[in-house]
């Protein structure tokens, strides 16, 4: 009269000890089971012949940074400063090395957007900060640093949602103070969906000082190119354009020039690059472009009219240009070689 009862007995001891397997990972061929999936990595940092890879929770495990960051755009909009909590960019690369005199640090995303930010900005934070309430710029009344954050406001950063297109996590740079001065900094330094950070050789800062028309008052538009808003928005995720020169099978990546007179040719304002005043490019201008040494080049505004082909470029083969171009360079098609002018300063708009 037992025996169903040690049948039964014994079925519920092999079911529990399924369902414990099944716990602690599935079974595969020769009743090994499979450890549970490890928590993927979020991050890649490289620096000094080393590299090192961190998931979430490994990042959380790191001296943690809790502060509080905001953000002006081009087109002069504030987000308020948040509170935030990450890791500071150098205690990152202290993990590999830490950053040697001059070098500079590249931060990544995973859609190929990317800064490069100077030995001054990373170690010594030096980065110029703005009031979120006058939109001025003003000196920083509190230690700026640049945090990767994990958290905003108390809680994760979403990973970006294609349905909502929403989303900058999980990890964001950005641009922080340990209190709330009511400070924000520009928008361009602010990237999101990090991937990699990594150390490169010394940027060396630059700027090309642009001009409009005058108008009847006799006053124009200017406008100061710097490394930084270029870098951004010379991203393929961005307003980047490549040229290959069919003669020597080199390809030049920047900016599209027509795009970058676009800040100072009276178009309607925009928060990035990408307001063109093509009617005005119609009715007819000329460009003069100034290198370091003083030599210029003058082209036609309608030879360069949404042409993205023409490229004010900073990259060659993929590389920094060399001093010879550094900066910026003058390339590609319906332009003449002959106007291919490097280490750009002045940029000018002149009447026809």
């Amino acid at each position: 009269m037992n025996k169903p009862r040690i049948w039964i007995g014994a079925a519920v001891v092999v079911l529990v000890a399924l369902v414990a397997v099944v716990l602690a990972g599935a079974v595969v061929p020769g009743g090994t089971p499979q450890a549970a999936a490890a928590d993927p990595v979020l991050l890649t940092v490289v620096g000094n012949g080393q590299t090192k890879t961190f998931t979430l929770a490994e990042l959380q495990a790191l001296p943690a940074y809790s502060g509080y960051s905001g953000i002006i755009n081009s087109a002069g909009t504030v987000t308020p400063p948040i509170a935030v909590k990450g890791v500071k960019l150098t205690d990152l690369m202290d993990l590999v090395g830490g950053i040697p005199d001059l070098q500079s640090t590249d931060v990544t995303a995973s859609d190929g957007y990317g800064m490069t930010f100077l030995y001054d900005e990373v170690v010594n934070g030096n980065i110029v900060m703005y009031n979120a309430t006058t939109k001025e710029e003003e000196p920083a009344k509190a230690p700026t640093s640049l945090v990767l954050l994990y958290e905003e406001n108390g809680a994760p950063i979403p990973p970006y949602d294609p349905v909502a297109d929403a989303g900058d996590g999980p990890l964001r740079l950005a641009v922080c103070q340990p209190t709330n001065e009511n400070q924000v900094a520009a928008g361009h330094l602010f990237v999101k969906w990090v991937d990699r950070v990594s150390l490169r050789s010394a940027v060396v800062p630059w700027t090309v000082q642009m001009y409009g028309l005058k108008n009847k008052h006799g006053k124009r538009q200017t406008y100061t190119l710097d490394r930084e808003t270029y870098d951004s928005c010379a991203t393929p995720g961005c307003h980047g354009s490549s040229w290959v020169n069919a003669a020597s099978a080199k390809t030049w990546t920047g900016v599209p020039l027509f795009l970058c007179i676009g800040k100072v040719d009276g178009g309607k304002g925009h928060g990035g690059y990408g307001a063109y005043n093509e009617a005005l490019a119609l009715k007819g201008y000329r460009i003069k472009l100034t290198s370091a040494t003083g030599t210029y080049v003058i082209i036609g505004s309608r030879t360069i009219r949404n042409q993205e082909k023409i490229v004010l470029a900073n990259k060659l083969m993929g590389s920094e240009l060399t001093t010879t171009y550094y900066p910026l360079r003058l390339v590609g098609p319906r332009i003449g070689s002959g106007k291919f002018i490097g280490r750009i300063v002045k940029i000018q708009m002149l009447p026809k």
